[in-house]
């Protein structure tokens, strides 16, 4: 007699991934049930259902920068004649907090509303395998619960490192709740995310140091990640180069914090109001209990091991999205995953995720888009005879209603297999980079050619056209 489940399907994770994938399901005709719960940070830090993406991750790193560069378009509307503006004026900062978590709290119950409109059981109760079939769920209060599934989706995405003294520094988790301004801040680790918040932090017109252990955005292309780098610098951003941090402690009654770090053999220190700690993240699967029931986990960053299929060790357990090995952590990607997965499970599909030439852009002062491969990689891959790198530097025309000595950051670069004619890296860094990228990645998904743009009329006068017109 076969065994009666309470769900056909079973997701663990209210992010990008588990939305998709639970919704394709049911969609799909199946009994589908979801937990998301979000353990508070070490400041109490919580949200509601959307996952990183909504609530910490890519909504509110788009509207932060939005919001710093209207301060910096007060000096156009006062070149283009707008009188009356105020270049002087003081930015609020809990008003923005309140603002930006309004609207996040409005993407909260569309997405809950959704579920429901689904069909989708959802549980805001953390979620913890008893056996293959069987999670245990517990609410904020403690109280208990057990429903049975037959299959399983595992997507809880990931959360930032912690430091050793969680209190003394914030997160890329915090600074979007907060409703104390920050005040001069120091940014520990340069990857996209560190960067991101410097620049919005910096924006806003508080003092900003980045303290560097290596390289800038050391993942990218180098080229440009210099160019973002030189942008922020210039601008008055600081960067404290070949740092290692030594200690960090509260001073001022626990107000401020005095941080030491070894320069080129040399002890230097500073205090700051705040510190943010920024350097990666890790799977969110320490308390998931999955080896007891035979899913195998990287030892090093707690990922789960899954196939091209998303089928982890336990043939009724998957897993998608950022607490997966070897995956790109991408909002979108998650939900490309979790969508092709429902289909494999419950329609006629059996196409895999391809992870190859996907888009992404960084939302840095200066921002940076890009697709394939970095100079770096296609060097290792093809060598120096195999490529051949196409580069562009231009001032956007919307720069041009006054001085700007920083337009000389913007600059575009194409990488081509000489042997194809494939472009296989596109790197654009300017305004609006999410915008001009994200057409071209259609582009390079077809495999085009450089003689493929060559023969394209651009528009004009546009930022994309950059892209289109390298010699």
């Amino acid at each position: 007699m076969l065994k009666k489940f309470q769900y056909d399907l079973f997701v663990i994770g209210g992010g990008a991934g588990g939305l998709a994938s639970s919704k394709a399901s049911a969609l799909l005709g199946k009994k589908v049930g979801m937990a998301d719960f979000a353990t508070p940070s070490p400041h109490a830090t919580t949200w509601g259902t959307g996952g990183t993406c909504v609530n910490v991750g890519c909504v509110p790193t788009k509207l932060m920068p939005f919001s710093a560069r209207m301060g910096e378009i007060r000096k156009d509307q006062i070149a283009a004649g707008f009188s009356g503006i105020d270049c002087d004026g003081k930015h609020n900062w809990q008003q923005l907090i309140e603002t930006v978590q309004k609207h996040i709290k409005e993407l909260n119950v569309r997405q809950e509303s959704s579920l429901k409109d689904h069909g989708i059981d959802y549980y805001n109760k953390f979620a913890k395998f008893i056996d293959r079939h069987t999670i245990e769920l517990t609410d904020i209060k403690g109280e208990k619960e057990v429903i049975s599934a037959k299959n399983i989706i595992v997507c809880v995405g990931s959360r930032p490192m912690l430091y050793q003294d969680p209190k003394l520094v914030i997160t890329s988790e915090d600074v979007f709740q907060q409703t104390n301004a920050p005040g001069k801040t120091l940014v520990i680790g340069a990857s996209y995310v560190g960067l991101e918040c410097a620049g919005f932090i910096h924006g806003f017109g508080y003092d900003t140091t980045v303290l560097v252990r290596t390289r800038v955005m050391r993942n990218f292309d180098q080229e440009m990640a210099s160019k973002v780098e030189g942008y922020m610098s210039e601008n008055g951003i600081k960067f404290t180069k070949r740092a290692q941090l030594q200690s960090i402690q509260a001073i001022d009654d626990g107000k401020r914090r005095l941080v030491k770090w070894v320069r080129d053999g040399v002890e230097e220190e500073d205090t700051y109001d705040t510190v943010l700690y920024g350097i990666g993240r890790q799977a969110s699967t320490k308390q998931l209990n999955l080896e007891s029931i035979g899913v195998k986990i990287d030892a090093r960053n707690y990922k789960i091991i899954a196939d091209d299929y998303d089928r982890t060790t336990v043939d009724n357990i998957y897993a998608i999205g950022d607490c997966c090995l070897n995956r790109l952590e991408y909002t979108p990607i998650a939900v490309m995953a979790g969508r092709k997965l429902a289909k494999r499970l419950y329609g006629d599909s059996n196409e895999i995720m391809d992870y190859a030439d996907v888009a992404t852009t960084i939302y840095t002062p200066i921002e940076y888009g890009c697709i394939g491969l970095s100079e770096e990689r296609a060097l290792q891959k093809y060598g120096q005879d195999g490529i051949k790198i196409y580069r562009s530097h231009f001032k956007p025309l919307q720069w041009g209603f006054r001085k700007r000595d920083d337009a000389k950051y913007c600059g575009g670069k194409l990488i081509v297999h000489k042997q194809s004619d494939r472009i296989i890296g596109f790197h654009y860094v300017g305004p609006e980079a999410a915008e001009v990228t994200q057409g071209f990645a259609v582009a390079m998904k077809m495999k085009c050619t450089k003689k493929d743009f060559d023969n394209t009329v651009p528009i004009h006068p546009s930022l994309a056209e950059e892209m289109i017109l390298m010699k």
